[in-house]
């Protein structure tokens, strides 16, 4: 009785011992499959990076480095390929100078590198993201390595370039001048290029606060914040409208951005002058004297309706070769000749006399006064000497032949 008792014992025990084990066995395999990496047999590849998991911003563009090493015995010739890309992600695997699919890996630590490129897209939410890279000779000897990225906040890295007014009204003539601030969030230093895009003849300059000077580039340090007055100075003759600017600010990892808008108000003007510059020409009694006008429009808006008038000395009259004395249109920056036929009156005698043209609409008007010099026509002038010596002539004579009586 008391061997049976025994021999039951011994039983039990040996079955204890065997659901332990088995326990034991799945509770190791269990955590194998939860690891997250392949289980390979001992003695095949090995795929690593010195950093799996790494935090980052969207839009970035990563270069990593991955190592290949081989302890199968023997050199092989692996495939390498990116198993999995998040969406909206880009990447490839580069070997030398090259994008490749295989690459050599001999046997022992030395192994092969690898630089794994990832473009990351702008648009990107907070979370981790994984990458998986496989390289395998065949079933039995392959390793997959995943990589964890990590965006704690969108947009944490990234700079930016604004301003508070990004819109600013001025005339013709005016040096507008923005505001702005330049941020660096990244973790490291960078040197900024600093451009625009403002039309043909417009001068854009970037000034750094509490600097007189403008300058091209400027270095701003990590977690930090620059300045910049950005000095906007349109040509003398723009034309009336609206006008954008893009502001750029370009450093090694990033190219932000700040939109400006210039408003150019109207602004009128006339000016009337002549070609050379003279403002006097000669004139005989009722005869016609021609005189070339320019009439200049220095505003940025079209003149429309341009009249001619003129104030001349009694008896005088002037005419214009423009239909009803109106110049239609002059453009902005334009200028209109006019020919002015100018008569003075058949009884105006020999002196200097002053003749005033203007030029005018409803928004600008110019004046010039002209100094005209009459003089006495050639012909009447010899008539007159015949005249006088008729008279001479005939008071000789006549004392001549009464003069002794």
């Amino acid at each position: 009785m008391e061997k049976a008792v025994k021999i039951g014992k011994t039983t039990f025990s040996g079955q204890m011992r065997i659901l332990i084990a088995v326990c034991a066995a799945a509770a190791a395999f269990m955590l194998l499959l939860g690891s997250g990496r392949t289980v390979h047999a001992a003695g095949g590849l090995d795929l690593s990076t010195e950093y799996p998991g790494i935090s980052i911003t969207p839009g970035e563009t990563l270069n990593i480095t991955l190592n290949l090493t081989n302890a199968s015995g023997s050199e092989q010739d692996a495939d390498v390929e990116i198993a999995s890309l998040p969406e909206g992600w880009e990447g490839y695997l580069q070997g030398g100078s090259y994008e490749v699919s295989q690459v050599y890996v001999p046997n022992g630590a030395e192994g092969t590198s690898l630089t794994l490129h990832l473009t990351v897209p702008d648009a990107l939410e907070e979370g981790t993201y994984q990458v998986t890279v496989d390289a395998a000779v065949n079933e039995e000897i392959r390793d997959s390595l995943t990589l964890s990225f990590i965006v704690k906040e969108v947009n944490a890295g990234a700079g930016s370039f604004t301003t508070e007014y990004p819109e600013q009204e001025g005339t013709a003539g005016t040096t507008f001048s923005f505001s702005t601030t330049l941020i660096n969030n990244g973790l490291s230093a960078q040197s900024y290029s600093l451009s625009s895009n403002a039309p043909s003849g417009w001068k854009v300059s970037f000034v750094p606060s509490d600097e007189t000077a403008s300058v091209a580039g400027i270095d701003v340090e990590s977690s930090a914040s620059q300045g910049l007055t950005v000095q906007v100075v349109p040509p003398e003759n723009v034309e009336a409208g609206e006008y954008d600017i893009s502001c750029s600010a370009v450093s090694a990892s990033e190219t932000l951005s700040t939109d400006l808008k210039v408003v150019i108000t109207g602004t009128y003007g006339l000016s009337l002058s002549t070609p050379d510059g003279r403002v006097s020409f000669d004139a005989h009694a009722n005869d016609d004297s021609k005189v070339t006008l320019n009439i200049t429009n220095t505003g940025n808006v079209d003149l429309q309706n341009v009249s001619l008038n003129s104030t001349l000395p009694s008896g005088w009259t002037v005419t214009y070769n423009v239909e009803d004395n109106v110049i239609e249109s002059i453009p902005a920056g334009s200028t209109a000749e006019v020919i002015a036929t100018v008569t003075p009156g058949s009884d105006a005698i020999t002196g200097d006399y002053v003749a005033s043209f203007t030029a005018e609409t409803d928004e600008a008007s110019s004046s010039v006064d002209f100094r005209v010099s009459v003089k006495t026509q050639t012909v009447w002038g010899l008539v007159a000497v015949l005249i006088i010596l008729c008279v001479a002539g005939g008071l000789v004579y006549v004392f001549r032949k009464y003069g002794r009586r």
